[in-house]
């Protein structure tokens, strides 16, 4: 896969190859070809509906943010948040060919450090890897071949002036504690259902504290249904997807709580 992988980003060019991958995997969505390792996508219609804002950090090529965008209609919206500018691009234009005007692009970083974050892409195994895209503070020992600077913004006043918060997808390659901790008022206001990459147990933990006095609980999804999590547990969930969901949610959510 790796070869054919290089062979194609070598003969269309990279705006191409990627926009090859975003409309590739619209295309085995839809038929449903998708493995256990994108299950929370196909969740998405448990638990975001008509009318709802959700919000999609670290969007890269669309995969939650078109999903996102078909569940909500002409009613709701989502907010993709994607700080690299070739991704960026990459998602805006597949909106734009399938005339889609319920998705609002932000590229900024969320609760870095200072005004301007460094981003940087790196090379893995002698590959260009864009999924490993990432804040490169929080791991300088890969190999970036590509870097740009990228306005930081916090998620309370990127998200101040919502009239509602619905749901909320996080994927940031290891800094999603920093994310949610420059929105806690927002969290705290709408308690949105958060759907959370956390590698690491201690991570779980920290923002865990964090919104637990917005009343949270944890479950992690498997054979299609949402399970209950200790906060100290060592299992790792598929992906590590983990959802944090309110308690004034989970009774709407009942049937898919075990």
């Amino acid at each position: 896969m790796s070869n054919l992988r290089k062979i194609l980003l070598s003969v269309l060019g990279e705006r191409k190859y990627l926009s090859l991958l975003a409309s590739s995997f619209q295309k085995l969505y839809k038929a449903g070809k998708l493995g256990i390792e994108y299950q929370d996508i196909y969740f998405l219609k448990s638990i975001v509906g008509e009318g709802n804002y959700c919000v999609d950090i670290g969007a890269h090529l669309g995969y939650y943010t078109m999903e996102l965008s078909r569940l909500v209609k002409s009613e709701g919206k989502v907010l993709a948040v994607e700080p690299m500018t070739k991704f960026n691009r990459t998602l805006q234009n597949m909106l734009e060919k399938k005339g889609i005007r319920n998705v609002e692009i932000f590229q900024v970083a969320l609760g870095g450090k200072g005004d301007f974050v460094e981003m940087g892409i790196p090379k893995v195994d002698k590959m260009k890897k864009f999924g490993y895209a990432r804040v490169i503070e929080s791991n300088t020992s890969l190999n970036y071949i590509e870097s740009e600077k990228v306005k930081n913004e916090s998620g309370d006043h990127l998200f101040e002036n919502l009239p509602r918060l619905d749901f909320i997808k996080c994927d940031v390659e290891g800094l999603e504690v920093q994310v949610f901790s420059s929105m806690l008022k927002t969290i705290a206001k709408h308690q949105p259902i958060l759907l959370c990459e956390l590698a690491q147990k201690e991570e779980r933990i920290k923002l865990f504290e964090m919104i637990s006095p917005f009343s949270y609980n944890i479950f992690y999804l498997e054979n299609k249904m949402l399970h209950r999590m200790d906060v100290n547990s060592d299992k790792h969930p598929v992906s590590h997807n983990h959802y944090f969901i309110p308690a004034k949610q989970q009774e709407r959510l009942s049937a898919f709580i075990r």
